[in-house]
């Protein structure tokens, strides 16, 4: 099945951006990665617009900023890591990261322990309430954008949904650490 998109001018209410400006005209041109990454881009403005309040006030009560919400995710998907690999993944310093890391300590939703193959790295790993936490987030966000995409015409809703299951199985494939 080919879903054919139309791409409608930009208006007051889209993020600016390069490829907001200048609409694609013909179905290959929407295939550039740039032009993809402007339209999700601008979907998710659609999406935050409509919502994302019950998902803040979580991260609010659970006094954890957007960087250590995104280390608490590395620690899920990735396991136990050492300090210079959530670093890296952040693209923070390591002190920051370090930092970082000893908040989540303090507050129960990391353990960092000595790696016993060397003791002058330390190992970080998500604990029980730190998953629970990762899992509160994923849900609450979860309801929050099928709230919005409800909206939707049951259509697009189903054109939306094939696709996207698609692209994740595609995603899904590539290697980790690849752009």
């Amino acid at each position: 099945m080919v879903i054919r998109a139309r791409i409608r001018p930009a208006t007051r209410r889209d993020a600016p951006g390069p490829a907001a400006r200048t609409r694609p005209t013909s179905p290959a041109a929407t295939a550039a990665p740039q032009v993809i990454g402007d339209l999700i881009g601008r979907m998710m403005t659609h999406i935050h617009r409509r919502s994302a309040g019950d998902t803040l006030a979580i991260l609010h009560q659970a006094g954890i900023s957007m960087a250590q919400l995104v280390a608490l995710h590395v620690l899920i998907h990735r396991g136990t890591q050492t300090v210079t690999r959530v670093a890296n993944c952040l693209r923070l310093s390591a002190a920051a990261t370090s930092h970082l890391i000893d908040r989540l300590v303090f507050d129960g939703l990391a353990a960092r322990d000595e790696d016993p193959a060397d003791r002058r790295q330390k190992r970080v790993s998500i604990t029980p309430a730190g998953q629970r936490l990762v899992l509160k987030v994923q849900s609450e966000r979860t309801r929050e954008m099928a709230d919005v995409v409800a909206r939707l015409s049951p259509e697009i809703r189903r054109q939306f949904g094939q696709i996207m299951l698609r692209v994740i199985e595609e995603l899904s494939s590539l290697p980790e650490g690849a752009p």
